[in-house]
């Protein structure tokens, strides 16, 4: 692959760490982020989903996760949260779109979204994003770490 899970880990959460109105990052499951202490929300979450791959590109496909608090017994305050949330979310996959990442990746098919709230640890409201990043791979065979494979090539 052009960039490895890591690396790809390490560029979302720049992103995360760049954008003014995210405070909190966290790669893995969205209840583990949620139940840790002292979350400084607004927070993103990214947990890596099943993929696939083929001749020359390896499918990453993450589930990214914004949200905020909100007081509960203020539901206008609610709209606001899915409104910035979603601004995230779109800041999110332009960032995503722009020439530092066209050398390793495309972003491929449609984002679909999805509105939330989450009456949990902490009260929650925000927005789901499933992406699906296509990390190309020049299957460059004569990398792969073997000591004496006959390919028979």
């Amino acid at each position: 692959m052009e960039r490895t899970l890591n690396q790809i880990k390490k560029d979302v959460q720049e992103i995360a760490t760049q954008h003014r109105q995210v405070n909190s990052f966290f790669w893995g499951d969205f209840i583990d982020a949620i139940s840790r202490d002292a979350i400084d929300y607004t927070l993103m979450v990214a947990t890596i989903q099943p993929g696939t791959m083929g001749d020359g590109f390896v499918n990453v496909n993450l589930n990214i996760v914004v949200c905020d608090k909100y007081n509960e017994e203020d539901y206008n305050q609610i709209d606001e949260v899915h409104s910035d949330c979603l601004q995230i979310c779109r800041d999110i996959f332009i960032t995503m779109k722009q020439n530092r990442f066209d050398d390793y990746l495309d972003i491929d098919g449609d984002i679909s979204t999805t509105p939330f709230i989450n009456k949990g640890h902490d009260i929650t409201a925000g927005w789901s994003m499933d992406i699906s990043l296509k990390v190309y791979d020049d299957m460059n065979w004569c990398a792969i770490p073997f000591d004496s494979f006959d390919f028979g090539n």
